[in-house]
């Protein structure tokens, strides 16, 4: 039996517990990789994150091209291939989170200003995550969105084998190769910039080491982000389905 209805479920709770912890608002979006065709993905309409419910839910190609019945839900989100294009990128990764993360965003624009881990929770998005400056290819005329494959193919660049790259003057991207593994992060993303803003205006900041960001990246298991995802979903009213569940090709039984 096909375990897709509450993948899907899973992917409308996430929506509901980003809008919760303040990644997202009344804008971002996140995606799953398709667990039965991985050339293709799921995510909402345009919708806001917190009123996104099972029937908005929507399955496209990686060039961003809708795919189902038609008509569609609705009107898909412009920015749809920031996901297609990593996705296309990056086999490993089955979710995708975009966001404007408030505490995030300010790390976008300052010059010489580093933004990495200093907190273990935080250590996958590493020592110093990349910042994607949409003007250097497109120009400094753009809506700074990244409305097309192209753009979404250089975002992918920049982002490389990393857990999350920033955009100048917009937000960031966070992936993970489960749903929950992304979730996860962008949260704990933004209670890192948050922490980061308040622990500069105290001095001078350590960093965690790379060995200290690999330690925790390899030590990651998968009962952290299970105990996390069932709090989540209980935080915002969502059922709670156990990671011993079969998910399918591609997603890990430990901790998606």
């Amino acid at each position: 039996m096909s375990n897709l209805p509450k993948i899907m479920d899973d992917l409308v709770t996430a929506n509901h517990i980003l809008a919760h912890h303040n990644v997202v608002d009344s804008f971002g979006h996140v995606s799953i990789r398709h667990p039965e065709n991985p050339e293709l993905f799921m995510m909402s309409r345009a919708r806001a994150p917190a009123c996104v419910d099972i029937a908005d839910l929507m399955t496209f190609k990686l060039d961003g091209t809708v795919v189902g019945p038609t008509p569609s839900p609705g009107k898909p989100y412009s920015e749809r291939f920031i996901h297609g294009a990593i996705f296309e990128a990056r086999p490993d990764v089955m979710c995708v989170v975009h966001n404007h993360s408030p505490n995030v965003v300010p790390f976008t624009v300052v010059k010489k200003s580093r933004f990495g881990a200093i907190m273990h929770m935080a250590a996958p998005i590493g020592c110093c995550v990349p910042n994607w400056d949409i003007a250097n290819k497109f120009g400094s005329c753009t809506n700074l969105l990244v409305t097309n494959m192209d753009m979404g193919r250089d975002l992918a660049l920049t982002l490389g084998n990393n857990a999350a790259a920033l955009m100048r003057g917009h937000g960031a991207v966070v992936v993970g190769k489960s749903l929950r593994e992304a979730v996860f992060l962008s949260i704990f993303m933004e209670i890192n910039a948050a922490m980061l803003i308040k622990a500069q205006s105290l001095g001078e900041v350590t960093f965690l080491s790379e060995g200290e960001v690999e330690a925790n990246a390899k030590g990651r298991a998968g009962f952290t982000l299970e105990r996390g995802w069932e709090n989540f979903c209980r935080e915002v009213g969502r059922p709670y389905y156990p990671q011993s569940m079969e998910m399918g090709p591609g997603f890990s039984k430990t901790d998606v």
